[in-house]
């Protein structure tokens, strides 16, 4: 192999790590990672940021019922890190939109907001 074309495949391979990099690809969370949990029967919904409420046992069930888990990222992330988080939501989002309808959201939010209001989130 001659050097010019090693250069050319080094090139080449750079390219493909800085554009996988980009892409999250070398994060936790990425569109291949989100196919390997749909598969796994383990989906989790990323949502970034600090946790809202610890609301306990029932709506770990309820999220169970749904067919998901919530896994809290946190505060300190870097843009492929997001790009990453944002293609494995979108995965998931699909999966739980055929599992569960089109109008999941509504009632899995109408489901929380009962177990809120009538205190059998402790």
């Amino acid at each position: 192999m001659t050097r010019r074309k090693k250069i050319k495949i080094g090139i080449g391979i750079i390219f493909t790590g800085i554009v996988f990099w980009q892409f999250g690809f070398f994060t936790r969370f990425n569109y291949l990672t989100a196919k390997i949990d749909i598969i796994g029967d383990t989906p989790r919904y990323v949502t970034v940021g600090l946790p809202f409420e610890n609301y306990g046992v029932p709506v770990l069930s309820l999220n169970e019922k749904y067919g998901f888990y919530e896994h809290f990222y946190g505060c300190t992330f870097s843009g492929p890190q997001i790009r990453g988080i944002k293609a494995y939501n979108t995965q998931i989002e699909k999966y739980l939109n055929k599992r569960n309808g089109n109008d999941w959201r509504k009632k899995y939010q109408a489901e929380l907001d009962y177990m809120i209001k009538h205190n059998a989130t402790e």
